[in-house]
């Protein structure tokens, strides 16, 4: 683990000489180590029993945390002792060095320096707190051991933590040194292995100008995700900037746990920070504790002077260090030194101190203690030291667990509380209970994702930083929740809502009977057809009265049928539609419809030709009367309506179509015309017709007032022209249910518009009007328009009076 200050040690000399850099800030936690080292070389100078009639010596340097300041002390380790010179050889297997052994240094930085330089040399290294798991590399580093789990071991323990209390989506920050980006690779790799989401992962920045916005920032990030588990793996003085940027700028009222390396867990230092039991629960893993006798005594024998500070380099005695007469430069570092006393930092220190066992275990019995056969000797040490197990593996790791800590206030105070262990051989105990159900609280969650409601799906939301985190997404209209990431779409006969869990029927719409718009025009085509059939049977009594005869006799009557007959097929457009209705509807409108205006355009024909025309070709107006020239107009008319119905129906014939474009949730049941050109040539030739019609009845609307059709019929055909002008222009701009009811619209206008101003006005003169209807009126009428001026030819009387009356008219 990284830790400040670090004693570098030791020789075979029994001259003692420390060389303390007096611009480096004093480390309680380097000097309690110090303190651990001499600690174990005098109670083993002392015994008889490991290294009788051998006397341990010891050299230490300090680093100030910086790993090119190992450099120096390495190599005057590597020197020959006496004249501190490193000569140049091919071979250095019969090197004897300025020290057998190194004991040391604290951080990992500061190891991987000064490994890859004793480790050529073969010189046994023996850490207590540089954790990075790149040591393990036994091809660059085969003289390394140490005291302190690897962080290979450590991230494993992090990682069975987070999985004891099911926390899937974590965050994960790092100092900016090997130690911590060596440490966060493992921890992604073995998180991912496991499902378990890293929503955030950053490197802690290191001492620069810009640092505290970088670290808010950082604090921001953090805030953005809905994360409340955060991994720093970091130094003491990187997790202490963070937090410190944490209390400052966090958002209020989060539970939170803040998850510590083994390098900060037990930290002294940032507990006494100001509000950190404000940023939520702290907990992490620490070096296991044993039982150290006899050191916090030691410490406590120690003596402290306050001496001036001097300006260089200075050699304490070995008297001097026995009896600890540091100079010191102010009274902050005399509190500093006089806390380290009072309070020891026993987990690290017992470190140190079983690090100094293993050596010298190493060389016991050695008669000659040469380089390579102290390492191998270390290899293979095997011994228990205050009932601590002690042997290294083949990668140079202690056999060691963790305890896990809880920094809990009491009294106003950060305490480190024990509330489990992690095993050497990989087993985790933990007690929740005294985390927070002591304190009535329920364990913090921290997932990737919300608890979606029903219909809603899990969406990844990629960022900068997570790929993992998943948001709740609700399925979209026209979809369903098929499982827990998918929605699934509905097929096309069915349709669902927003957040949906299963697909419902569309909804059919079409012309309904019991629609209140239908059912007006219902009532309407109703009464329109009871008031045709009623003309039709007052036509039929009064069928001989000159009325009816120039209205067109029996002609008026099939006139009458035929809107009977387009008032019927009007039922066709209303109801569940099918291919029966949707190919039987138009044709028998049409041609029913086609009957009609044929018939008024016969009428109108024959108003132009008795007035205009018959006095002069009165043998064509014979022949035409002759050879039922009207009926064989009407039958030619209507059956050319037939072939147009034909070609259309053998081109394309209408058919039932399921119109989902309309409505999500609906399906509009229509008949689709098939070819729209034979549509509209089937409606084109019926108003050709009906524009027929119009301009005959034009040239006869200064005919005799009293029966003059004309101006009826050119009446009738504005309302024709209007109604289905009208109907064009909503067919093509519209689409729905309603276009067949604006259909059924038109035709009744038509059918009305025809009933009204050509049938009604007959029907007021025979019903209310019936001296109007005699012969000898008639007679009258025509007299008053001149047709009598012809009675000198003795044809033309009979011309103009033929056997059915109504066809002068």
């Amino acid at each position: 683990m990284e830790r400040t200050g670090s004693p570098l040690l030791l020789s075979r000399q029994s001259r003692l000489t420390i060389a303390l850099t007096l611009s480096c800030r004093f480390n309680p936690l380097g000097f309690n180590w110090l303190q651990a080292l001499r600690f174990a070389i005098e109670e083993i100078n002392n015994s008889n029993d490991l290294l009788p009639g051998i006397q341990l010596g010891f050299e230490v340097w300090d680093t100030c945390q910086q790993f090119n300041r190992v450099i120096t002390p390495t190599l005057h380790f590597l020197t020959v002792p006496l004249n501190d010179e490193l000569q140049l050889k091919c071979n250095y297997t019969s090197l004897v060095p300025h020290a057998l052994a190194v004991i040391g240094p604290s951080t990992s930085e500061e190891a991987l320096t000064s490994a890859t330089m004793l480790s050529y040399f073969m010189v046994p290294q023996v850490s207590y707190s540089a954790s990075s798991s790149s040591l393990e590399d036994r091809t660059h580093f085969p003289s390394f051991f140490r005291t302190i789990p690897s962080d290979s071991q450590q991230t494993l323990a992090l990682v069975e933590l987070v999985e004891r209390f099911h926390w899937d989506c974590i965050s994960i920050l790092a100092s900016d040194s090997d130690y911590g980006k060596g440490s966060l690779a493992m921890l992604q790799e073995l998180f991912r292995s496991r499902n378990v989401c890293i929503s955030y992962s950053d490197i802690i920045p290191g001492v620069s100008q810009d640092r505290e916005a970088l670290l808010q920032q950082m604090v921001v990030k953090l805030d953005m995700f809905l994360v409340n588990v955060t991994i720093i793996f970091a130094d003491i003085s990187s997790a202490m900037a963070l937090l410190s940027s944490v209390i400052t700028w966090q958002t209020a009222g989060r539970n939170r746990v803040w998850i510590a390396s083994e390098a900060w867990s037990s930290s002294n230092e940032i507990a006494s920070l100001s509000n950190i039991h404000s940023i939520g629960t702290i907990m992490g893993l620490a070096i296991q504790t044993h039982v150290f006798p006899g050191f916090q005594e030691y410490l406590q024998s120690s003596k402290v002077i306050h001496t001036p500070a001097p300006t260089q380099l200075t050699n304490l005695s070995t008297a001097s260090l026995e009896s600890c007469q540091v100079s010191m430069a102010d009274d902050t570092q005399i509190e500093l030194l006089k806390m380290a006393i009072a309070e020891p930092e026993e987990r690290i220190s017992l470190n140190v101190y079983t690090a100094v066992y293993s050596v010298a275990h190493a060389i016991h019995n050695l008669h000659f203690p040469f380089l390579p056969q102290i390492l191998e000797a270390l290899k293979s040490v095997s011994f228990e030291v205050h009932n601590i197990s002690v042997s290294f593996n083949s990668k140079g790791n202690l056999h060691a667990g963790y305890d896990l800590l809880l920094w809990k206030a009491i009294d106003g105070a950060i305490q480190f509380v024990p509330f489990g262990q992690y095993t050497a051989n990989g087993s985790l105990r933990v007690d929740t209970e005294e985390i927070w159900a002591a304190q009535g609280l329920q364990i913090p969650e921290s997932k990737c994702y919300e608890d979606c409601l029903p219909g809603q799906i899990y969406r990844m939301r990629f960022s900068a930083w997570s790929s993992c985190m998943f948001i709740c997404e609700d399925c979209p209209e026209g979809t369903y929740q098929a499982d827990l990431v998918t929605c699934r779409p509905c097929t096309l006969e069915k349709w669902s809502p927003a957040r949906s869990m299963a697909c419902l029927d569309r909804d059919a719409q079409y012309l309904s009977w019991e629609d209140p718009y239908v059912m007006v025009l219902v009532v309407i085509a109703c009464l329109g057809l009871a008031l045709t059939i009623a003309v039709l049977v007052l036509f039929a009594i009064r069928l001989d009265t000159p009325v009816v005869k120039a209205a067109g006799g029996r002609m008026s009557l099939l006139m009458l049928f035929s809107l009977a007959c387009s008032s019927l097929s009007l039922s066709s457009f209303v109801g569940r539609p099918n291919d029966f209705h949707c190919k039987m509807r138009q044709p028998l409108f049409a041609i029913s419809f086609t009957v009609c205006i044929s018939s008024i355009l016969v009428k109108s024909f024959q108003i132009i030709c008795i007035f205009k025309m018959a006095a002069k070709l009165p043998m064509a107006y014979k022949y035409w009367m002759r050879y039922n020239g009207p009926y064989m107009c009407i039958l030619g008319s209507t059956l050319m309506q037939a072939t147009i119905c034909l070609i259309w129906y053998s081109i394309k014939a209408p058919y039932l179509v399921n119109n989902y474009k309309i409505s999500s949730n609906q399906v509009y049941l229509q008949c689709y015309e098939g070819s729209f050109v034979g549509f509209t040539l089937m409606l084109s030739y019926i108003g050709l017709l009906g524009v027929l019609c119009f301009i005959f009845a034009f040239m006869g609307r200064k005919l005799p007032k009293n029966y003059n059709e004309a101006r009826f019929i050119v009446a009738g055909m504005l309302i024709y022209f209007i109604s289905w002008f009208s109907f064009f222009l909503t067919y093509a701009t519209s689409e729905g249910k309603y276009v067949a009811a604006v259909q059924i619209f038109a035709v009744l206008n038509s059918t009305y518009g025809i009933l009204f101003t050509y049938f009604m006005p007959k029907c007021y003169i025979i019903l209310l009007k019936p001296e109007s209807n005699t012969t000898a009126y008639f007679q009258n009428c025509l007299r008053s328009h001149g047709v009598a001026r012809h009675s000198s030819h003795p044809s033309s009387t009979e011309a103009t009076q033929p056997k059915d009356t109504g066809d002068c008219t």
